[in-house]
């Protein structure tokens, strides 16, 4: 559970304007299931479930609970016009998170596509979306290469190919 409470004060520090329950659930899983594209597994190694309005790691209330009681988070009270308002968490100052660079780099890259809610992930990650909502309500979401529905990309290189004039695209496996 250390890595999962890594990544999620990580996210946390890297989200100046706080993050709710669902955006944090949601970001904690696309940035396992990128991770789990590039390098064949996960950076938490948790198991996430389908619940009604996001995919969840089974710890994640026990990593949240000790982050706010090790003063590395705090809950804010959000309103918003428009809006039914709601919680948000916060980072507190601390310590940077102890993630290598892999794993850094999947956050960065994760967090650059939704730097404020998580929103139209289908458009970004359509295989990782689909494989969240094609999973049955309250069932384990699986994180495989089967599941997944992707190669993994360390296995796919890219090439150019010139016929006839006519410059191709080819991707091969070795």
């Amino acid at each position: 559970m250390e890595k999962l409470k890594q990544v999620i004060s990580f996210i946390l520090q890297h989200s100046q304007s706080g993050r709710s329950r669902i955006d944090l659930s949601k970001l904690v899983y696309y940035i396992d299931s990128v991770f789990f594209q590039h390098y064949g597994k996960t950076i938490t190694s948790e198991r996430y479930v389908h619940l009604e309005d996001c995919p969840q790691p089974l710890r994640f209330h026990e990593a949240l609970i000790s982050l706010l009681s090790n003063k590395k988070a705090e809950i804010r009270i959000s309103v918003q016009l428009e809006r039914m308002g709601g919680f948000l968490v916060f980072s507190l100052p601390s310590e940077p998170e102890k993630l290598d660079r892999d794993e850094v780099r999947i956050c960065k890259k994760v967090l650059s596509v939704f730097p404020g809610p998580v929103r139209d992930e289908n458009l970004h990650y359509p295989n990782l979306y689909e494989n969240y909502v094609i999973t049955p309500i309250f069932n384990e979401i699986l994180l495989n290469s089967k599941t997944i529905n992707t190669k993994i990309h360390v296995l796919r290189k890219k090439s150019l190919l010139t016929l006839s004039g006519k410059l191709f695209r080819v991707l091969y496996e070795e």
